[in-house]
């Protein structure tokens, strides 16, 4: 039960129907799913350690809400370690590690619309490229820094429509992978990791000063 429950969790934040900054209040999603809350407290335990969810001594669960300049901080450590961890797998990328990435992107433009599958399927695609490096510990923090701010990429696929852009730079980086280039396949993931990142950081940003502009205008009344 708890393993659904994390499925079903994470479904709804990354789809947006759970948002940065909204609590989940215990109870209410303990009734929503006809569960005990031992399993629902677990199971954002477990969001938790994905950095989804931020539990406060006596405030309860929150989504994890990340300004605009924790964003560009995330993505930017994040392009440097997805660049070497690039690097490090093209040596070693088989037929089919090749084969299974080229599977991942047409897969990926089937569901252009449907952000939880594409955010999964992006997961995966990243997830595959960088283990042939054989490095556990490097790909073990980069999953955990794309953990952070997968509820953000709703914004770069939903509010922005960037997804066909990642696309293009996705068979850029595996036509260099094809072709042996790790320099290239690298500098082509650090390009695509911090261009998606800046793209999210400045949305959040509007964001942010649309929210500084109607709280200063309502301390005016």
């Amino acid at each position: 039960m708890k393993t659904a429950l994390v499925e079903y969790l994470r479904d709804e934040i990354i789809q947006g129907d759970l948002v940065p900054g909204q609590h989940i209040r215990l109870d209410e999603t303990a009734d929503r799913f006809d569960v005990s809350t031992m399993p629902v407290r677990e199971a954002l335990r477990d969001l938790e350690a994905e950095g989804l969810v931020s539990i406060f001594p006596h405030r309860g669960a929150v989504v994890t809400q990340l300004s605009a300049d924790d964003l560009r901080d995330i993505y930017e450590i994040r392009g440097m370690l997805e660049e070497l961890g690039t690097r490090l797998a093209v040596p070693h990328m088989t037929e089919a590690t090749l084969a299974e990435l080229t599977s991942l992107i047409e897969e990926m433009d089937r569901h252009l619309d449907e952000v939880v599958t594409l955010v999964r399927l992006n997961h995966r695609f990243h997830s595959v490229l960088y283990s042939p490096s054989g490095r556990r510990h490097l790909c073990g923090f980069i999953i955990t820094l794309r953990y952070r701010t997968q509820h953000y990429l709703r914004a770069y696929i939903a509010q922005l429509g960037r997804m066909p852009q990642a696309q293009a730079q996705h068979r850029a980086i595996l036509e260099a992978c094809k072709s042996g280039d790790a320099e290239l396949a690298g500098s082509l993931m650090y390009d695509h990791v911090v261009e998606v990142g800046g793209a999210i950081a400045e949305h959040v940003r509007q964001l942010e000063r649309t929210e500084e502009t109607a709280y200063e205008g309502a301390s005016e009344v």
